[in-house]
């Protein structure tokens, strides 16, 4: 008997029960542990053999959206911050697309911190590229930096409660746009950045 197949089955069966949950969760954020089992094709006893509830399975699921955003952050730097930030945005929203209605949950629940902590150096980036944009004047200086990344931030994750009715090609150009715009930056100039990073 190979020793290797058993590991090989339950890493599959590991991979798609994070996959089920992702989307089950998407279609409902409060889809019950039978539910997830029965997308995966699996037993909810089959769960209990590499999670220990609902919680910890739903923590692997964002954990391993946090590790798509970690990957967002590849993006290369572009030396106008605007565009930094327009591209990051996009990049973010790549990433985070098929998990939306999860990112939404983890932002507002007990896994916030998880989010947290795999945002903190998209965060970090977001500050850099906007005392960057502050000190040449491309953004708006009437409030902090700090003050500044938090209107930024909240715009992106407005596009998300709207993402489902703005349609995939709208929502793209809303994340890059919509955060420019809290930060200060023209209507006109945001959708001419926004054109930019998606040419």
């Amino acid at each position: 008997m190979n020793p290797r197949t058993p590991r090989a089955d339950s890493a599959r069966n590991h991979e798609a029960l994070l996959d089920a949950a992702s989307r089950a969760l998407r279609l409902d954020v409060d889809a019950s542990l039978d539910a997830i089992a029965t997308e995966a094709g699996l037993s909810r006893r089959a769960v209990y053999g590499h999670f220990a509830g609902r919680d910890e399975l739903v923590a692997a699921v964002i954990s391993r959206g946090a590790e798509r955003i970690a990957n967002a952050l590849e993006t290369p730097r572009d030396p106008d911050p605007l565009v930094a930030l327009a591209r990051l945005g996009v990049s973010l929203w790549d990433a985070i697309a098929d998990v939306r209605t999860i990112a939404r949950m983890a932002l507002s629940s007990p896994h916030a911190a998880t989010v947290a902590q795999a945002l903190s150096p998209v965060r970090a980036r977001v500050r850099e590229s906007l005392a960057a944009a502050t000190a040449e004047g491309t953004v708006r200086t009437d409030v902090d930096v700090e003050t500044l990344a938090m209107l930024v931030e909240r715009a992106a994750l407005d596009v998300l409660d709207v993402a489902d009715s703005a349609g995939a090609d709208d929502a793209r150009l809303l994340v890059m746009t919509h955060p420019l715009c809290a930060a200060g930056v023209g209507a006109e100039r945001a959708t001419r950045i926004a054109a930019e990073v998606s040419a």
